[in-house]
């Protein structure tokens, strides 16, 4: 499925499934039910076997998704064990119910999805689980894209109240921004706003400035994307520009000494906390790089109106992004780092000037 398509959704979040009532279902589920399980059970897929295995006792009761292959099967008169391969560290027995044997068979050397459910009496860093649900993990995996299609319908882009996108004086903005490639709106923007529409040539025009070495597939899917979850999340897309300059000068490929990677420069635990498989993928980053940000603005909000920011919470919310919020609150502010103390500078420069500000 291309990113195209999943940039151009409908509204709306993933379609209601039936609830699942019984607590222990069949193996052998549509896949439908195996996702209102998991949606139902309250599982969290950020958690990972390995992190359950430091301290089993403190994940008590957690429902969590594994993905492996099933290596073999041992039939018994109560039930039937099997051998999931997780990766090169971890091969879990996990056990199921004698009725269960013939979906077990079937699904040999197949790559599934488990829910299962972390539970009492573990042996050293043995993990005790019960298995809730099977599905294929071809079939799981068609239907996450579906619903990614389905959720992600981009609105009305994030604009100061009484301000458009050209705002500060619509000759002066479109002059820095730039007037565009030119041509019509692609097909991957036509989701957009008739706003976001309206100025989308400025945009892309913009960023090919930051970068000409950018293919024009990159170009429009970054456009697009920056519009689309700078309005989710009611960022200025501005800031987000600057602070993406700042970062990589819209390189996606961009991988600093550190482990940051792509436009937003996203470490790998960051990218873990959010999902994210492909850190150079561009539209993740800028949807994860924005994420970011807002949780930084947020962090520091000081009664300023819905999209838009005091001059104190960006200095302190980019220094957050680039240093971290303990260093912040460590120093009482922006810390006396030189590189965080240009990386804010820079910043707030390009962006005041991208206001007309300067």
């Amino acid at each position: 499925m291309t990113t195209a398509r999943r940039l151009l959704v409908a509204m709306g979040a993933l379609a209601a499934v039936s609830a699942v009532t019984a607590v222990r279902p069949a193996y052998a589920l549509p896949v439908a039910q195996y996702l209102a399980l998991r949606r139902s059970s309250g599982c969290d897929r950020r958690l990972t076997y390995s992190q359950v295995e430091t301290n089993p006792s403190g994940f008590l009761n957690k429902v969590i998704e594994l993905t492996g292959t099933v290596n073999g099967a041992i039939r018994r008169e109560t039930g039937v064990s099997f051998l999931l391969t997780i990766d090169d560290k971890h091969s879990i027995l996990l056990n199921a119910p004698a009725s269960d044997a013939p979906m077990v068979a079937d699904v040999q050397n197949q790559t599934v999805r488990v829910l299962a459910k972390v539970t009492d009496g573990s042996v050293g860093n043995v993990v005790p689980l019960d298995v809730l649900a099977v599905a294929y993990d071809g079939e799981v995996a068609t239907k996450e894209k579906e619903a990614a299609l389905r959720e992600r319908k981009p609105a009305r882009p994030a604009t100061p109240p009484g301000r458009s996108l050209a705002s500060r004086g619509g000759t002066y903005y479109a002059r820095q921004m730039g007037q565009g490639s030119g041509g019509d709106i692609p097909e991957i923007a036509r989701g957009l706003s008739a706003e976001a529409q309206s100025v989308f040539g400025i945009y892309r025009g913009y960023i090919f400035k930051c970068n000409p070495r950018l293919n024009m597939k990159d170009l429009d899917e970054i456009t697009t994307s920056l519009l689309y979850y700078s309005q989710k999340h009611s960022v200025d897309p501005r800031l987000v520009i600057s602070m993406i300059i700042a970062e990589s000068d819209f390189d996606p490929r961009s991988t600093s000494n550190k482990g940051a990677m792509g436009l937003g420069q996203i470490m790998p635990d960051e990218a873990r906390d959010h999902g994210v498989a492909n850190p150079y993928d561009v539209v993740e980053n800028v949807r994860t790089s924005i994420n970011l940000l807002k949780m930084k603005l947020d962090l520091y909000y000081d009664g300023a109106p819905l999209g838009q920011t005091s001059f104190r919470q960006r200095q302190l919310a980019l220094a957050a992004y680039n240093a971290g919020a303990g260093a912040v609150k460590k120093y009482g502010g922006v810390p006396p780092y030189k590189e965080t103390q240009h990386y804010v500078k820079k910043i707030e420069t390009i962006y005041r000037n991208l206001c007309g500000l300067e």
